[in-house]
């Protein structure tokens, strides 16, 4: 794509972005920190329902592992469905602060546990299938802009009073109604049957990189993000309580300038530059900087190596979703639930696990200053992160140094006979997606392959059942993600 391709973000790419913008800092203490206000009285009430309300987000996801037609059903319904759970899970974090704050039955505060996990983890699935599936040129930009924006959101913790609960009681809402009102690009497969396609398609191959690429970083960002909450449990001893004063003014503009950096390398990726390896690479300096100033300085200059480690995890967790949502679009939407799923949501619950409990508990175990063996363990996991980093890089340039250059991409006829055999499908239905996936109607595939509209209907209905798919469109969508892998 050239450069001159990016355009300012249209309407419905705002609502995207402010959607997106309300979900991040969920990620953040200056949400749930703010809602769970006595965490640092050790094992108190507030404590139990944060471990609950992570229990149920894990138990949530497991339902959705076994049985993703529920995902498939809540994402298929009407938008206004997703809505209505996401203004629940709003009324769900009111209740649990108002349970404390007036002294309701822990019945209240539970129910709003509930509430708050299902909305969640519905959220996280509806606005990653989103920007699986979407055709927006602009499209990592936004995601990129969103994030940024969310520094601004979290900058409502610092009014006043009860103003500072304007994020954690109404920013899932606003995210709801931004999904209900947001609307996917669309590709007409009729104007653009092959080469338009492959275009499109292709987006993921052209900002990401090969699938061995895309699985090895994820793992290495996983490492990064269970080691940086264990990080942040020795920090701050588990206490999940939020007070403006926790976030220093460092910490605050290395976010900004950081999100800001984030923004210019997706801007320059929606340009046609690859953007992964460059914001791994911004990330994991970033990440390893903490650590580093953890070790040689932290007894001078606590709050800016603290603060420095925080932030790098903080970005670890944005841009580990965004490669998840680049291996969804080129392996297909089919894998949403599994790879979301196992690989970003149960990865944050076991994260906040650590963080929140496991971590102060060893912190206690070990009975000794913080100052003494933090920067020990800082400087023996960078060691160990650095040396998985060189591990993988040296893997990728094997793999690298082993494909050929120009490796053909796969047809029309190859993607679809690849999904068929991934999917069980029929070799007749394999033959009326590839026709129905190229814009015709169903009368004239039935017309090209001589059988009845009726047959043609009821095999196009198979193949929407067989991929957990609900539209034409998202069947030309999955076609042209998957026209963008190599041969």
């Amino acid at each position: 794509m050239a450069k001159g391709a990016f355009r300012i973000p249209g309407l419905n790419e705002w609502l995207f972005v402010i959607g997106l913008a309300c979900y991040w800092p969920t990620f953040r203490n200056s949400f749930f920190g703010l809602v769970f206000q006595e965490g640092n009285e050790g094992f108190g009430r507030l404590d139990v329902e944060y471990l609950l309300f992570l229990g149920l987000v894990a138990l949530w996801c497991g339902a959705c592992l076994v049985r993703p037609r529920l995902v498939d059903g809540i994402l298929g319904a009407r938008r206004f469905a997703v809505c209505g759970l996401c203004v629940l899970a709003s009324v769900g974090m009111s209740l649990i602060y108002c349970a404390d704050a007036f002294g309701l039955p822990w019945s209240v505060s539970c129910a709003g546990v509930v509430l708050s996990s299902v909305g969640f983890v519905v959220l996280t699935f509806a606005w990653s299938n989103e920007a699986a599936r979407a055709r927006s040129r602009n499209l990592f930009f936004n995601i990129a802009l969103s994030f940024l924006l969310s520094f601004v959101l979290s900058l409502t913790s610092l009014l006043p009073g009860p103003f500072s609960l304007v994020l954690p009681f109404f920013s899932w809402t606003v995210s709801g109604l931004a999904y209900a009102a947001y609307r996917a690009p669309r590709v007409d497969g009729r104007a653009a049957p092959a080469s338009a396609a492959h275009a499109c398609g292709n987006l993921a191959a052209r900002i990401g990189s090969a699938r061995v690429a895309l699985s090895g970083l994820v793992v290495l960002l996983i490492a990064f993000l269970v080691i940086g909450a264990f990080v942040r449990g020795f920090l701050y001893l588990g206490t999940i309580a939020y007070s403006p004063e926790q976030t220093t003014l460092s910490r605050r503009v290395v976010s900004f300038a950081l999100a800001f950096l984030v923004v210019v390398i997706a801007y320059r990726a929606d340009s046609g530059k690859p953007p992964l390896f460059w914001l791994w690479t911004l990330v994991s300096l970033v990440f390893f900087s903490g650590l580093f100033l953890i070790a040689a300085a932290y007894p001078l200059v606590p709050d800016l190596a603290g603060g420095v480690a925080i932030t790098g995890r903080t970005f670890v967790s944005f841009f580990l979703w965004v490669a998840l949502v680049l291996t969804v679009r080129e392996r297909g939407r089919h894998l949403l639930v599994p790879v979301v799923g196992t690989l970003f949501i149960m990865v944050e619950c076991a994260s906040g696990f650590c963080s929140y409990f496991l971590a102060p508990e060893i912190a206690r175990a070990i009975d000794l200053p913080i100052s003494v063996y933090l920067p020990f363990f800082a400087l023996l996991i960078a060691f160990i992160l650095i040396s998985s980093t060189i591990v993988f890089l040296a893997l990728l340039a094997n793999r690298k140094l082993s494909e050929p250059a120009d490796a053909p991409r796969l047809t029309r006829e190859q993607a679809c006979a690849a999904l068929g055999e991934e999917q069980g499908l029929t070799a007749r239905e394999v033959e009326v997606m590839e026709r129905f996936s190229q814009g015709n109607s169903l009368r004239k595939v039935a017309e090209t392959m001589f059988i009845s509209t009726s047959t043609a209907q009821s095999h196009v209905k198979s193949v929407y059942r067989k991929l957990g798919i609900h539209s034409k469109q998202e069947l030309i969508d999955l076609v042209s993600d998957r026209m963008g892998g190599r041969v």
